[in-house]
């Protein structure tokens, strides 16, 4: 029978030799984290998670195969990704190293929902395939336990910082425009060709038009240009400068005269000088950095002592990305939810840039079982 299990990539993966492993055991350590052990198995196993994401990207959105030989500025995209994820496996083993800072354990009860689901992530692939993926129970028990742990560490090392934002910080104005473009075109042979005197002073007329208009959006009903909506405030930088010096002169309502930029003419009009909405979002930004910036700051002292993570170079070697993993076609009918990894605590690991490794876990695939 077929199910969807909500193991992330995990159950019921048909590979092919994916991982390449000659002289080198399940058990072998492929790091030591403040001494102790990590197994290229779950290095491995973590790594396969890795690399059907981007098959499944690569094949969803851009409908082809991953060439892992592929070569960027001399760096094949296999060793690009490879480092990348080395970065993401490294701060999760660290981070899970520290629950003790935290007396933070896993339940019994959330044991055995890891050894139920590491169970039928062995018992779904066969011999071959778990040779070649280096999959065994005790590899997948590490890693569900490694992403709890990081998960609810994560969430520790950020539970102090201050979610009190004032509206006077996170103040948002809101702003209508219309940009009048003043940037060169190409030609059907390619040539680039500059705007005339002449088509400057065209456009700059029509932004002129539009600015002693009583109805911006009027004005431009019928033509190329268009109006467009941005809230900002004294950080924004997604327009020239210019545009938002003359749109914090204006009060509610009022429409500027034509500015002259470099790239373009501007018209802008004040919407609001205090967008509710968009303030609101501005604090949950300036929280979420100061979240950011205070997990970076424990990590990276963490990441700094000498034990911390010690890699063994030919062991990690040893994971190549090699063929492509296919996973087994859902059963119509079926569900994703009708079995899964144990749950992680609500909002644990969408509180720092750490998420990622945590919720990669619970990506939903389509899982063949027996």
């Amino acid at each position: 029978m077929k199910k969807s299990i909500k193991l992330g990539i995990t159950a019921g993966m048909l590979a092919v030799l994916s991982l390449s492993s000659c002289g080198v055991a399940d058990t072998d350590a492929v790091a030591t984290v403040y001494g102790e052990e990590v197994t290229v198995g779950e290095a491995g196993l973590y790594a396969i998670y890795q690399q059907v994401q981007y098959e499944q990207f690569y094949s969803m959105y851009l409908n082809t195969a991953v060439d892992w030989s592929q070569e960027y500025d001399g760096v094949t995209m296999e060793d690009e990704t490879k480092k990348s994820m080395l970065d993401q496996f490294k701060k999760m083993q660290i981070v899970a190293a520290h629950a003790g800072d935290y007396n933070i354990t896993i339940s019994e009860d959330e044991a055995a929902k890891i050894n139920e689901a590491a169970q039928k992530l062995v018992s779904a692939n066969d011999d071959k395939a778990k040779k070649a993926l280096h999959i065994s129970e005790e590899s997948a028990v590490a890693l569900f336990e490694t992403y709890y742990l990081n998960n609810k560490v994560s969430a520790a090392m950020v539970a102090d910082v201050d979610t009190n934002v004032s509206d006077e910080e996170a103040a948002q104005k809101k702003m209508s425009y219309v940009q009048f473009s003043l940037d060169d075109t190409t030609d059907e042979e390619g040539n680039t060709v500059s705007l005339s005197d002449e088509e400057k002073a065209a456009i700059k007329a029509k932004a002129e038009e539009v600015a002693a208009a009583a109805n911006m959006e009027s004005a431009v009903e019928g033509t190329d240009y268009s109006v467009s909506t941005v809230t900002f405030d004294e950080e924004s930088n997604t327009l020239e400068e210019e545009v938002y010096a003359e749109a914090n002169k204006l009060k509610e309502g009022q429409t500027s005269s034509v500015i002259e930029t470099e790239a373009a003419y501007y018209v802008v009009r004040l919407d609001s000088e205090f967008d509710q909405e968009a303030t609101n979002n501005k604090k949950e930004d300036i929280v979420s950095q100061r979240k950011s910036d205070a997990f970076d700051k424990l990590y990276d002292e963490w990441a700094a002592e000498e034990d911390a993570f010690v890699l063994n170079d030919k062991v990690w070697a040893s994971i190549r990305f090699k063929d492509k993993i296919t996973l087994a076609a859902e059963e119509e009918g079926s569900s994703a939810d009708d079995e899964g990894t144990p749950e992680e605590e609500e909002g644990s690991a969408e509180d720092t840039d750490n998420a990622a490794e945590g919720e990669a876990a619970q990506n939903e695939v389509d899982a063949k079982t027996e």
